[in-house]
């Protein structure tokens, strides 16, 4: 019986590394114009050859590969110290609501400590961040560079 159902689940799993992965990218860049001004941000929906299709909440956004300078990929260092602020302020708000009498002045005093703490661990997390700059610069043969990249297996 169990090699009956070994057989069975190795039958049934064999279709999923049978299929080729679909092309789709999770990624969230920035996209640049040519004065170095962000013209759209959001997670790459789709590539096309005339368009790139971001993703921003409930909408989509379009940009043509002749309006763009160049891609930043992921989010700003000022993202990374405002999660890292918001986490240790809400701690320290937390802390102080659980401390009776004094949680009105451990709340006064540890908040913006613990803010400037977690923005500050927020900083030095965008070490790893690893982002990327992709000069594309309505240059087609950068442009299929940029979306073969963003397609490829991760």
């Amino acid at each position: 019986m169990k090699y009956l159902l070994f057989t069975i689940v190795l039958f049934l799993c064999a279709n999923i590394t049978a299929q080729e992965l679909p092309k789709k990218s999770k990624i969230f860049v920035r996209v640049y114009n040519n004065e170095g001004q962000k013209i759209a941000k959001g997670k790459i929906l789709t590539i096309t050859d005339d368009a790139l299709i971001l993703k921003k909440g409930s909408s989509s956004i379009t940009v043509a590969p002749a309006d763009i300078m160049y891609i930043k990929t992921k989010r700003t260092n000022g993202h990374n110290m405002l999660i890292g602020g918001i986490a240790g302020g809400g701690y320290a708000l937390y802390g102080a609501s659980q401390s009776g009498d004094w949680g009105v002045v451990a709340a006064v005093i540890l908040t913006p400590i613990f803010t400037a703490i977690g923005g500050g661990i927020g900083y030095l997390t965008t070490i790893f961040k690893n982002s990327q700059h992709y000069s594309i610069q309505g240059d087609p043969i950068k442009w299929q560079g940029f979306k073969e990249t963003m397609f490829s297996p991760q």
